[in-house]
């Protein structure tokens, strides 16, 4: 399915509507039912406007963070293991995913904390580690919530992978991957997480990239919605 079959003929000026809204600093909460109901938006697009859609000042700060490449391999490259999967995830299963207007590629899944075994989970985990080889990232630390279902498991998956594809790498399954990648100086996160985005000074989107390399995406651009 196209991306745009995703979106209704009233996306655009919903979109215009809600930017409007929020650079004067209406509730988020309130402008999304609002405009929500005004334009009879389905759930996905009202996920897309929440997560698509930023200040204009706030999505200029994270444009600057965003790295276009990952050269410094001096660096360790910190991933946000399952933001990163479930975003390919998502394209691999032919689910709408696309650009948000502060530069950085996002889904509609809303998995809510949970992620399926399934083979798609694998073949995108493999496209990771396809990536990390052939781009000659020489390091690597993952970071998987222990909440989520299979951390565990997907944890000792990395750890083959590793050592498969001749990557040096640790793998933790820890409380709250958000806190470490917050909090680790030592590498360059790589997620589209706000929260993280925003503590962070440089920001490499693996999930982009993976998909860029390795296919020929259609992606949709929300800054052209705005204009």
């Amino acid at each position: 399915m196209n991306n745009s079959n995703y979106l209704s003929k009233n996306f655009r000026s919903a979109a215009k509507d809600y930017y409007y809204f929020l650079g004067r600093d209406y509730s988020q909460k309130a402008t999304i039912k609002l405009i929500g109901d005004r334009y009879r938006l389905t759930g996905i697009e009202r996920s897309v406007l929440l997560r698509g859609i930023i200040k204009k000042e706030k999505a200029f700060e994270r444009k600057k963070k965003l790295l276009k490449h990952f050269k410094d391999n001096n660096k360790i490259l910190l991933i946000d293991c399952f933001n990163i999967l479930i975003t390919i995830s998502s394209y691999l299963s032919g689910k709408f995913i696309y650009i948000a207007n502060d530069g950085f590629l996002r889904d509609a899944a809303e998995s809510h904390g949970k992620i399926k075994r399934s083979d798609i989970i694998g073949r995108s985990l493999i496209l990771i580690f396809k990536y990390l080889s052939e781009k000659k990232i020489k390091r690597v630390e993952m970071f998987l919530d222990s909440p989520v279902s299979y951390s565990k498991e997907l944890s000792k998956k990395n750890y083959k992978l590793f050592d498969e594809y001749k990557i040096t790498g640790e793998s933790y399954v820890v409380k709250s991957a958000d806190y470490h990648l917050i909090h680790n100086k030592d590498g360059i996160c790589s997620t589209s997480d706000s929260i993280i985005i925003d503590q962070k000074s440089e920001i490499f989107d693996l999930s982009c990239n993976v998909i860029k390399y390795f296919f020929n995406p259609d992606f949709i651009y929300l800054d052209s919605f705005l204009n």
